[in-house]
């Protein structure tokens, strides 16, 4: 169904790019990339990963150790200028299922405007519509882990204002994955946001700073995740019937060769649960997590520490031993440092170092990483 859908949607922009005006075909702009990310992955958990006090997604953790083929990526960008642009991105992680990153259209509506129809990256916080590979960290945050199951896409609409310093950006999604879960029976939208960012440059100062606001409605959010490979994983048994709303508010600041970021995230849940046995309980939630990193580079050097923690404050009106399991955090406060090389040894390609400690449950546990990467442009 995917690659149907693939197919019609190219087929669309190149029938109408040739219908509408033959004689402007010449002016297309066509780019492709090739991205791989190849590594080696080795961590201490020797359990399926799960944050206590929070309903996780199978999504949110790398499950496959050793020498691996991480992401690979296959790019088409299209631009008709003044008329109207298309991209497609076909991914794999991990070489399992193809699946389609991002497919959308962008028709031109006038100068500080911009529309784009499709699948595409949320402008959540600082970091979920800039794709993975390209964060300075392999990994997500554990707030944006946590929250997100690393990154949010829909199937959406989204409108843009932008004058060079403001952005200001509203979007309306399907609500396709995890925390949404679209209702099959209806055709509401099941995710929306807004998202505001201001940026600007002085002398040897950056700055960017952005605040967000996203709502998901879930229905039957159920344990069976499907991850994008050729399997299947169970999270929880817990099925989760309610809604999110997620506020996120970050801050870039760069000076010569050195920055600091970080980012606030919290989320409201009001939800119905049910375990494993039919019992359900109402639940009433606010979880908030903090991210900061320092930076520092050197001509193709980037060293970057990061600090990253959650905290839950839950309540059920009923009881039961796979609730408590799940949401029950009392004494604990999951944490993470993390540490990260890239060399950028060459031009579009770049060798990663990372380290993570991290104290999620009871029990410390620690990650290493060592990756290429490289893109291939034409």
């Amino acid at each position: 169904m995917k690659h149907a859908f693939t197919l019609t949607a190219v087929s669309l922009l190149s029938s109408h790019i040739a219908y509408a005006n033959p004689s402007h075909e010449a002016n297309i702009e066509v780019k492709s990339n090739l991205f791989a990310q190849l590594g080696y992955y080795h961590q201490s958990r020797d359990q399926q990963f799960a944050i206590p006090g929070i309903l996780t997604s199978a999504d949110a953790a790398h499950q496959e150790q050793g020498v691996q083929l991480m992401h690979g990526e296959l790019g088409l960008l299209a631009i008709w200028p003044q008329v109207l642009a298309g991209k497609i991105i076909l991914g794999s992680h991990h070489g399992e299922n193809v699946e389609v990153e991002e497919l959308w259209l962008q028709p031109h509506i006038g100068q500080n405007w911009t529309l784009r129809l499709g699948r595409q990256l949320s402008p959540i916080g600082l970091y979920n519509d800039v794709h993975e590979h390209e964060w300075r960290f392999v990994d997500a945050s554990l707030s944006q882990q946590a929250f997100l199951a690393n990154q949010y896409q829909d199937d959406s609409i989204k409108l843009t204002y932008a004058n060079g310093m403001h952005d200001l950006t509203a979007w309306v999604g399907r609500g396709n994955g995890y925390p949404a879960q679209a209702d099959t029976n209806s055709s509401t939208p099941a995710a929306l946001g807004l998202s505001y960012q201001w940026q600007g440059f002085k002398q040897a100062h950056s700055w960017r700073v952005v605040g967000s606001l996203a709502h998901f409605d879930a229905t039957q959010r159920g344990a069976q995740t499907n991850q994008g490979h050729n399997h299947t994983t169970t999270s929880s048994a817990i099925v989760f019937d309610g809604t999110t709303t997620l506020v996120a508010l970050g801050a870039q600041w760069q000076w010569q060769q050195f920055g600091i970021e970080a980012q606030w995230m919290g989320q409201q849940i009001d939800a119905r649960l049910s375990d494993s046995q039919q019992m359900q309980t109402d639940l009433d939630a606010f979880q908030y997590g903090v991210s900061s990193q320092i930076v520092w580079q050197r001509e193709a050097l980037e060293l970057a520490l990061r600090y990253d923690a959650l905290i839950s404050d839950n309540q059920v009106s009923r009881e039961s031993s796979e609730f408590s399991q799940a949401l029950n955090a009392e004494g604990l406060r999951p944490q993470r440092i993390s540490a990260v090389l890239n060399w950028h040894f060459a031009p579009a390609q770049t060798l990663r170092l990372q380290g993570n400690y991290e104290e999620i449950t009871h029990l410390s546990q620690n990650a290493f990483w060592l990756v290429y990467q490289g893109n291939l442009n034409w």
